[in-house]
């Protein structure tokens, strides 16, 4: 069995299907998991060997491997494997007391990091509601479920959500504002990201696989996907997530290949940010052939 580890920020409906389906075993691979504090620790990680694929925002994938000016300081080799989801839903939300986005001016709003994709994306919610970025005070505060912890002991304001943590948002009567879906029509959310050097043939097997457990989610009973979930994560259980995860605006994608089309509305978001974007023939590099 070839082991690979992977790091998540959040919780994947995806290695579910492909444990209760056994394809990991099929193809001869151990795959484990390990959550990841924020996304610098999870690059570094991946470019240190401690992990082997990063399940993560393609933006990060853009900022890491075509500058040095980003937290680590130097430019990695990583490429983008395939297509995940369309963010799972992320949105700007806030805590119950709030009543529009215009009064979140003058908060403390959580953030990953402040320079990342979510961060960004964020700025731009925040902007289409009213507030501009330097009407806020943006506290860094790791990974999603970490920001969602924060807003409900009442260390933020607001944050960008999604996935499981969106789901736990809303049934704590979190207000939710905007989505990636009034940003961007095709905003990509989430890829599995590897170094450059990884195993070709590891990759093919690795790649086949999460599009058939991609393909089971989306095509088999609601009940049967709701049932394989619940006994693994009773948050991803719930018919609202496995709603999210069939949503063709938020949800998972049949098609692996990353489009330079989808890399390009990431890097205009980028600039509307007013952030580092790179160049169209680095971003053509990163995308899949």
């Amino acid at each position: 069995m070839k082991r690979l580890t992977i790091g998540q920020f959040s919780d994947s409906a995806v290695l579910h299907a492909i444990r209760y389906l056994q394809l990991d075993k099929e193809c001869g691979l151990d795959l484990v998991t390990t959550r990841v504090p924020s996304s610098p620790s999870q690059f570094s990680a991946l470019n240190d060997g401690h992990i082997d694929v990063a399940i993560t925002s393609p933006d990060n994938v853009l900022l890491y491997a075509t500058t040095d000016q980003q937290p680590l300081g130097h430019q990695l080799d990583v490429r983008m494997l395939r297509t995940i989801d369309r963010g799972l839903g992320l949105a700007l939300f806030s805590r119950p007391e709030f009543t529009s986005v215009a009064e979140l001016r003058g908060t403390e709003i959580g953030v990953d990091v402040v320079r990342s994709g979510f961060a960004l994306l964020l700025f731009r919610m925040l902007e289409r509601g009213g507030v501009s970025r330097d009407q806020a005070t943006f506290v860094e505060l790791g990974a999603t479920p970490k920001r969602l912890i924060a807003m409900k002991e009442g260390q933020a304001s607001a944050s960008i959500l999604n996935a499981e943590s969106r789901v736990a948002a809303q049934a704590s009567s979190m207000r939710e504002w905007l989505t990636s879906a009034d940003i961007s029509d095709n905003y990509l959310g989430t890829v599995l990201a590897v170094q450059a050097e990884f195993d070709s043939g590891v990759a093919k097997d690795l790649v086949d696989i999460w599009t058939r457990a991609t393909e089971w989610i989306l095509e088999s009973p609601e009940e049967s996907v709701r049932s394989v979930l619940n006994a693994a994560n009773e948050q991803l259980g719930t018919p609202g997530y496995v709603a999210l995860l069939r949503d063709p605006r938020f949800g998972l994608l049949l098609d692996p290949n990353v489009a330079r089309e989808d890399l390009l509305e990431l890097c205009r978001i980028r600039r509307e940010s007013q952030a580092y974007a790179p160049l169209p023939e680095a971003v053509a590099a990163l995308a899949n052939p």
